[in-house]
């Protein structure tokens, strides 16, 4: 509750406070609601595209298994195959034939061998395909044309083609298990096969036929989709969960069942068709992944993309949202200003004009209804009541202010007149006592050249001194009273004046450093000479400040009149008016009031007993006179 209180402690923040919240609050739900209908669309479409995807991918490998499920389907239902198996592929055949020894056989198994061609030619349909029986001969047309007999039983389909009886069957083979005694083609290519048994008009097995497709042909379509989007992966196995696509670098696609990102689909139970969000094992990044299996083949087609690059337009869209928001947020800041504003002017006007008037407008004695008369009136009628009351109540202030301001400037003037004059008569009254003692001695010359200074010294301190003097005048004087000392102590006397050339223009107080050097040569010299004074100064240019010291080599204060008159000095910040001061005795008190008086809070006394001995007294204020 006070926190609140402090923090609105004008009306004008607590409209601010108000009226931002509720614009903030309403804003940010918008916001909000709005950022959430647009991520979840954004998102649905993505989940639609990548759904889309592995759609057109299954769609693109069922058309290539089922052209090549129908080659083989035409090889099985035609009517030459069919001649070709039961005259020169029978299994009762007795003696082998050839198509060197038997013209028949080659005709047959060329005209064999260019229908196939012709089929594969045109729709780019298989590689191979080949055309088994039971007792292993085998009838070839495509990268290999010919016949070549083989082992069967060592074909990687031949138990499971043999155990569906007709039904097809789809492996991945590698180039070095297909007979290609030719040499055409690589070893480690791999292939497709789609093989099925052939039987006749009985249903007795007849034998095999095996279409061959090259996996990258097959796959060339994934093979484009991913080389146009690097954030791309695809995956494909089949119905034993091994991988078929993408492809081994050596060739070895067995362990495929043990890859990071296969295994890790197989044992997490995502339902197919809906994109779930998964980290790769392999670098621990975020992917986003669907799969859908093909109800034609069986094969399963696993698409995986990075999250970063999936929903990269919803990243965009969330910085631009935050952009907005943030910029919206500011303009209900600046609205939320502007209206507490205008609401609050009128008394935000008055109050300026007072504060700047009780601080410069009352001492010009301004006239009050033009001090406080409003530039710009508001429309609230209350305003320009309290506006009008207040110049009324104002004229009388600022009479009597101006009215006191005059009699404490007056009495100021006349309390530094009164202590120069007291300081006047004890200098006349010192300096004669002085001229008496040197008469006394016979010291008829000095006493002349004395009066000489005297009489320099009586027109300095007859010039009216309202304004003060530049410390360079004042120095002079010093100077000369100690000359005067000088000729009545002769060498047992020796002073040294260190003051820096940029102090000599500073306005001071008269006759302000020469009390302390005669009260330096009544009280601080010692019985026995010589008697030394040094009178140095220093100016601090950043704090526009200065200071004069006077230290002599005497006996030094003691403790008890240090202590009183440094209590003097620290009463002093409490007087309300200067206090009675008479001329004998006067000296150090009568240079703090003037102090006190010409430069206020600024003005510096200091007196200290120094350690080998005599007194250092140091005052100083600022630059410029204060009490003005």
């Amino acid at each position: 509750m006070w926190g609140l209180r402090y923090r609105f402690g004008t009306l004008q923040q607590s409209l601010f406070a108000y009226y931002s919240a509720v614009f903030i609050v309403f804003s940010l739900i918008v916001a909000g609601l709005l950022y959430v209908f647009l991520a979840s669309d954004i998102r649905h479409r993505s989940e639609e595209q990548q759904r889309q995807l592995g759609v057109s991918i299954v769609s693109n490998l069922d058309q290539e298994v089922v052209k090549m499920n129908n080659f083989s389907m035409n090889i099985v239902y035609s009517n030459l195959v069919k001649e070709h198996f039961s005259h020169y592929l029978a299994p009762a055949e007795e003696s082998e034939q050839t198509l060197t020894s038997d013209p028949a056989l080659y005709k047959d198994t060329t005209t064999l061998i260019d229908v196939i061609l012709a089929i594969i030619s045109s729709s780019n349909t298989a590689k191979q395909a080949n055309i088994y029986d039971v007792n292993g001969k085998m009838l070839g047309a495509g990268a290999f044309n010919g016949q070549l007999s083989v082992d069967l039983t060592q074909r990687p389909w031949y138990k499971e083609t043999w155990e569906r009886s007709g039904w097809r069957v789809i492996q991945l083979l590698q180039g070095g298990a297909l007979p290609m005694p030719t040499g055409q083609g690589k070893s480690d290519q791999p292939y497709i096969s789609l093989t099925r048994v052939y039987k006749d008009g009985n249903y007795v097995s007849q034998g095999v036929v095996e279409i061959l497709q090259d996996a990258g042909t097959l796959f060339q379509h994934l093979n484009d989709l991913q080389a146009s989007n690097e954030n791309l992966r695809i995956y494909v196995m089949d119905e034993q969960n091994t991988r078929l696509y993408p492809l081994s670098p050596d060739g070895d696609n067995s362990q495929a069942v043990h890859f990071d990102d296969v295994d890790l689909i197989q044992n997490l139970s995502f339902p197919p068709d809906a994109m779930q969000e998964i980290t790769d094992p392999l670098n621990h990044s975020k992917q986003m992944m669907t799969y859908m299996t093909s109800q034609e083949t069986g094969w399963t087609v696993v698409v995986m993309q990075s999250k970063q690059s999936l929903f990269a337009s919803l990243n965009r869209m969330a910085v631009m949202f935050i952009g907005a928001t943030l910029a919206t947020l500011m303009l209900i800041l600046v609205l939320s200003y502007l209206i507490s504003k205008r609401v609050t002017l009128p008394l935000h006007r008055l109050q300026r004009i007072i504060q700047k008037t009780g601080e410069n407008d009352l001492v010009s004695g301004q006239d009050s209804a033009h001090l406080f008369k409003l530039e710009h009136p508001g429309s609230i009628r209350e305003m320009d009541e309290l506006n009008d009351t207040f110049i009324r109540l104002n004229q009388q202030l600022v009479q009597s202010f101006q009215d006191r301001l005059a009699m404490k400037s007056q009495e100021t003037e006349a309390r530094l007149l009164a202590l120069q004059s007291q300081m006047n008569p004890h200098f006349l009254y010192n300096n004669i006592t002085n001229i008496s003692i040197m008469a006394e001695e016979g010291m008829n010359e000095q006493i002349v050249a004395f009066c000489g200074h005297i009489a320099s010294m009586l027109r300095y301190i007859s010039t009216p001194g309202k304004n003060g003097v530049p410390l360079s005048q004042e120095l002079d004087y010093c100077e000369r009273y100690l000359e005067c000392m000088k000729i009545r102590f002769e060498d047992d006397l020796h002073y040294e004046f260190h003051i820096p050339e940029e102090m000599q223009h500073i306005q001071v107080p008269m006759l302000m450093v020469q009390p302390l050097l005669e009260n330096a040569m009544k009280y601080g010299l010692g019985d026995t000479p010589p008697w030394k004074l040094n009178i140095t100064g220093d100016m601090d240019a950043v704090q526009q400040t200065w200071q004069i010291h006077v230290e002599d080599n005497g006996p030094g204060m003691e403790p008890e009149a240090l202590a009183k008159i440094m209590h003097y000095i620290e009463q002093s910040q409490e007087w309300e008016r200067m206090p009675d001061l008479e001329i004998n005795g006067m000296g150090l008190k009568n240079i703090w009031v003037r102090l006190k008086l010409w430069y206020g809070p600024a003005a510096r006394m200091q007196i200290t007993n120094k350690p080998s001995g005599g007194v250092q007294i140091t005052i100083g204020g600022s630059i410029g006179k204060e009490h003005d």
